[in-house]
């Protein structure tokens, strides 16, 4: 027995087993003490009231929901209007921190100073103040619908939103949909093979040319083919509002705008360190092959940069995700907004929806890491 008593190893796994024992205790008389309240208070515990009728409004809707719907379809509308503007914004971000990472490092003095001006503002004022900033100081500030700014006469911004106009029938879309996931597909087969044959034989496959026929030049030929021919709802002036198309909330826009401008702010910084990780070599190299700088950055550095810069994006791609829950500040139905604030009010449920709240967020949190880890083996440099 005494030898057991002295071994590490088992050591440890009885600290961890007495270390898990004890957390699902706090749990179980936390959870039992919450119940006996609610009964105590008279309040019904369970989730039967996710099959109530909602009775709640929601100004921005990219499902079937009605107030007539459940709370069950309203908490879905709080879940894909977070994953839309979390997936957005994700893109503009990544866009915008590229290029003033990249500007940060330029050799013009003004162009360099006015990207450090950016980043340096941004890192050092709240996102609150960001999102209130957009929402009241400049969608606010915005003329009204008679007096919009129109984008190429088709969309329409104003104090209203953001109009747009949609396919009156999305068939062709869904086609062109299907082709760009086949032409992701094929492309996959064709790096797969590509790096098969290259381990194999040496010789090398131009990847980059079917990626660019395959998931640049199919996609827009798709897309493109699939506006001409499709019907569409292209908003008009009527009276004092537009009729038609789709009118993308002010609270949305101001959302995006924040999200995108705060968080490419701190991306940029990571690009930045990226390129700069880089040893100089790896840029004597690509000039000595005949590169210009901005062939041997794409080419050669960024590439290498991906490596070091992948594990603070993740970072950064969650704080998206959670800092989306900011626009209850400004009544954006998102998932905050319309369940932990707008269902709980009417339901009472304190305890279920804030639990199934914490467990939409792990989820999703959870699919992102996992994703940018795999990506971030992938790219990781294989050594012996």
């Amino acid at each position: 027995m005494t030898r057991y008593f002295y071994d590490k190893r088992v050591r440890e796994i009885f600290w961890q087993a007495a270390l898990l024992l004890g957390l699902a205790a706090t749990v179980v008389v936390i959870v039992r003490n919450a119940s006996q309240n609610m009964v105590n208070a008279g309040m019904a515990s369970g989730f039967d009231f996710l099959w109530r009728t909602s009775g709640i409004d929601v100004p921005f809707v990219l499902t079937n929901y009605t107030p007539d719907s459940n709370i069950l379809a309203l908490l879905w509308v709080g879940v894909v209007n977070t994953l839309v503007i979390s997936f957005v914004s994700v893109v503009a971000a990544t866009l915008l921190g590229f290029v003033i990472g990249v500007a940060r490092l330029s050799a013009n003095k003004l162009l360099s100073g006015l990207a450090g001006a950016f980043i340096e503002f941004v890192r050092n004022i709240p996102l609150l103040f960001f999102v209130l900033f957009w929402y009241f100081g400049v969608i606010a500030a915005l003329p009204g619908p008679r007096q919009s700014i129109g984008i190429f006469s088709v969309a329409y911004l104003n104090n209203r939103g953001l109009t747009i106009p949609v396919p009156t029938d999305g068939s062709a879309f869904r086609i062109a949909a299907g082709v760009v996931l086949v032409g992701l597909v094929v492309q996959a087969a064709i790096a797969f093979w590509a790096k098969r044959r290259r381990d194999a034989t040496g010789q090398i496959f131009p990847v980059w040319a079917s990626g660019l026929v395959l998931l640049a030049a199919l996609p827009a030929l798709a897309f493109g083919i699939a506006s001409a021919i499709s019907p569409w709802d292209v908003p008009a002036l009527r009276g004092f509002n537009f009729r038609g198309g789709f009118v993308l909330v002010p609270e949305f826009v101001a959302l995006f705008a924040a999200l995108t401008t705060y968080t490419a702010g701190f991306i940029a910084e990571i690009v930045r360190g990226g390129i700069q990780s880089v040893v100089k070599g790896q840029w004597e190299a690509a000039y000595a092959l005949g590169l210009r700088p901005n062939r041997a950055l794409s080419l050669v550095v960024i590439p290498q940069a991906m490596r070091v810069m992948i594990p603070p994006l993740t970072s950064q791609y969650l704080n998206v995700l959670k800092n989306s829950s900011f626009g209850a500040a400004i009544a954006f139905p998102e998932l905050v907004s319309v369940f932990v604030g707008s269902a709980l009010t009417n339901t009472g449920q304190a305890i279920e929806i804030i639990a199934i709240t914490l467990a939409i967020y792990l989820a999703i949190g959870l699919a992102v890491s996992g994703f940018m880890n795999w990506y971030n083996a992938k790219t990781a440099l294989v050594t012996r």
